[in-house]
This record gives structure tokens, C-alpha cells and sequence, in this order.
């Protein structure tokens, strides 16, 4: 299975390399996006969203989406910030806007 981590929003590059680093570990191809660099200047960035969203080719089997929503919620529980850990991050069918499951640290 192949994971693309986005994080061009710009959300959070610690909480994306930790999820790419640990979907990594587990055997899976990943992408990690960075933002474009004008991103970093933007504070209204962190207000929506977490920025990351995670992109499949195909919707994961329940073994693969168990093995990321583990992944995920490590490296959520990991954040130093209350509020970071209570996120939400999206699992996209590829570059469309469709959501297949939306992951957290409350399952």
C-alpha cells in the first residue's frame, strides 16, 4: 500500500514526519509532501486543521487501515499540545476531496 502524508497545508512538519517515519517502520511505501515554503509564513494555517491529510490509491483493507490509525494515533499521543492531540486527521481516496475514514486518538 502506498501513503501519501500531505502536509502541504502546512499543519505540523514534526506531527508528519512521524507518521511517515511510522508508516515507514510498518513496511509501506509513503510519500511525504512538504509545504511550499510560502506556507511558513502563513499563521492562519493551524486554525482549520491538523494540515496533514493522508492519500490512498485504493481504500485499505481493515488490516492496512488498522496498521494507520495506529500509526496516526501514536504520533498524535506523542504531541506535547492538548490541543494537537485531539485532531482529526482525513484518510482521501487519492488527490479528490473524498474522505474514506476520519482518524484520532479516540477511534
Amino acid at each position: 500500500m502506498r501513503v501519501v502524508v500531505d502536509n502541504t497545508a502546512g499543519g505540523d512538519a514534526g506531527f508528519a514526519d512521524a507518521v511517515a517515519r511510522g508508516l515507514r517502520e510498518r513496511g509501506m511505501e509513503v510519500e511525504l509532501r512538504p509545504p511550499p515554503p510560502a506556507t511558513t509564513f502563513d499563521t492562519a494555517v493551524h486554525l482549520v486543521s491538523a494540515g496533514i491529510v493522508l492519500r490512498v490509491d485504493e481504500r485499505p483493507d481493515r488490516a492496512t487501515m488498522s496498521v494507520v490509525e495506529d500509526v496516526v494515533r501514536g504520533a498524535l499521543m506523542h504531541s506535547a499540545s492538548l490541543r494537537r492531540r485531539t485532531r482529526t486527521v482525513p484518510v482521501q481516496l487519492g488527490e479528490t476531496a473524498r474522505v474514506l475514514a476520519w482518524l484520532d486518538v479516540f477511534g
